[in-house]
């Protein structure tokens, strides 16, 4: 747990930033896939929820919306390229006061933690979203052969 630690404090700053984006976007993929599931089971009871009644309607309605998801994935890659940016400017600091490897590779190696990170970031948020982006299309089948079968039977 240390060594983890010790990782993530020496990519500086925006870490902590890239960290607290990685969090939403998790907590976000999670809430939404879950609200996804609910409304799965609740069409295979054969409960359909009607688009008029204002509880349900705003619970169908949040579940497309992943504007949310999508600013995490771009917001990530933003965060490290400033990562990246700070560990270049440590390195170039680090030249100008005398060039010492120690120092220069501690720049580059802050630079690429962080570029790093926000890849991961960023490439874990896009298999999620498409993952919740699926699991709402079928939602979305589901509720109409739920609808088709319920105006059939009337």
């Amino acid at each position: 747990m240390s060594d983890l630690w010790a990782w993530f404090v020496g990519g500086g700053y925006t870490m902590v930033a890239l960290g607290a984006v990685s969090i939403v976007l998790c907590f976000l993929i999670a809430e939404r896939l879950l609200a996804a599931g609910t409304m799965m089971r609740a069409l295979n009871r054969g409960r359909l929820p009607d688009p008029g009644g204002a509880p349900e309607a705003t619970e169908w309605s949040g579940l497309r919306r992943i504007g949310l998801i999508r600013a995490c994935i771009v917001v990530a890659p933003l965060l490290g390229l400033l990562g990246t940016v700070v560990g270049i400017v440590d390195t170039f600091q680090s030249i100008l006061a005398g060039g010492f490897v120690a120092e220069m590779s501690h720049g580059i190696h802050k630079a690429l933690r962080t570029t790093q990170y926000w890849l991961a970031i960023a490439a874990c948020g896009l298999l999620g979203e498409q993952v919740l982006l699926r699991r709402l299309d079928r939602l979305a089948l589901m509720r109409r052969e739920a609808r088709l079968r319920t105006e059939g039977e009337s």
